[in-house]
């Protein structure tokens, strides 16, 4: 009597456990849910058209509404937090980079999240820096920008970003300091009002990444670009030298941008993977990959759930030691 007793309390037991746990393991998505792409920089630039090319088709394939939000400020740092504080349910999704995800919280002291509050599930964008110039300036290499710097009546130069603690930020210090010259950080909310200066002749560079929507500005004459940071020449700039080809700064290197989707870290499991199935059927559609190389540097090899893990976190640990190396000390 004792025994059966003490089997069906098990059995109770084992049941309720399974009526806590299977909910979790096999969570999905509510049907009728909305999902919202949310884009740390304003309409127009680079992430926003890496958003707007994959939503069309991820909400026929999820089945769902796919919005588009864009919340710019604090390097990006303002819309990572929006994601991180909303529900774990997969209804949020970052285009995010390593700006955003790695750096704003080694270089904002405002930024209370962490790298690895985020998980990478879909990698959409990468494409070595290049360094553009205002159209006006009078050069055409990274060895005339330097001597024109080096001029004894020559004004400090500026150099844009897409704000403090950002990728190009960090490339931007690492230049002038490599250099050895003189140059003042102007930062902006987004890529877009950066490129729009530039080429109004309000900053005099940046180190931006190689792609068709800057390439399309540099064919308008307005801004040049004048090196790339890349062992070989970019097919997208084949007449642009690399840093390596000058005789200034031939051993000047900066990390490669990257962009993809990303999701809060405490997102269940079988979510990850219905949405990691969505995105790669995505990108796998023709149109949306000419759309997305159309705009971006290259789309990057496919890659499984447990690659993307181990690039994002080696990215976080090479781009922790950047951030310390190059003195970006929070503010």
């Amino acid at each position: 009597m004792k025994n059966t007793f003490t089997r069906l309390l098990l059995a109770l037991a084992s049941t309720c456990l399974l009526s806590v746990v299977a909910p979790v393991a096999h969570a999905q998505m509510a049907p009728g849910t909305v999902v919202s792409i949310i884009v740390p920089y304003p309409a127009g630039g680079l992430s926003d058209l890496l958003a707007r090319a994959i939503a069309p088709t991820l909400s026929k394939l999820l089945s769902r509404t796919v919005v588009i939000e864009n919340i710019t400020g604090a390097s990006g740092s303002i819309a990572a937090a929006k994601v991180l504080n909303a529900p774990a349910n997969g209804s949020m999704l970052f285009l995010g980079s390593p700006t955003e995800a790695v750096l704003a919280p080694l270089t904002l002291r405002t930024v209370k999240y962490q790298a690895s509050d985020f998980r990478l599930i879909s990698m959409m964008n990468t494409a070595p820096l290049a360094l553009y110039v205002r159209g006006d300036l009078p050069v055409s290499n990274v060895d005339e920008l330097l001597a024109l710097a080096k001029q004894s009546t020559a004004k400090d130069l500026s150099y844009g970003s897409t704000g403090p603690g950002s990728l190009y930020h960090l490339a931007g210090d690492s230049f002038r300091a490599a250099a050895g010259i003189n140059a003042v950080h102007i930062p902006y909310r987004g890529g877009m009002p950066l490129l729009q200066d530039l080429m109004g002749n309000n900053v005099d560079m940046t180190l931006m990444p190689v792609d068709g929507t800057i390439a399309k500005m540099v064919e308008s004459g307005k801004m040049k670009a004048i090196a790339v940071a890349a062992p070989a020449r970019s097919v997208r700039f084949p007449n642009v030298p690399t840093f390596s080809e000058s005789k200034s700064m031939p051993r000047f290197t900066t990390p490669p941008v990257w962009g993809g989707v990303m999701v809060s870290s405490a997102t269940p499991e079988s979510v990850v993977a219905q949405l990691f199935k969505a995105l790669s059927d995505t990108l796998a559609v023709p149109e949306v990959r000419q759309a997305i190389e159309a705009a971006g540097g290259g789309l990057p090899a496919p890659m499984t759930l447990g690659q993307m893990s181990d690039f994002y976190q080696g990215e976080s640990v090479k781009l922790t030691a950047l951030a310390k190396a190059a003195k970006l000390e929070p503010n």
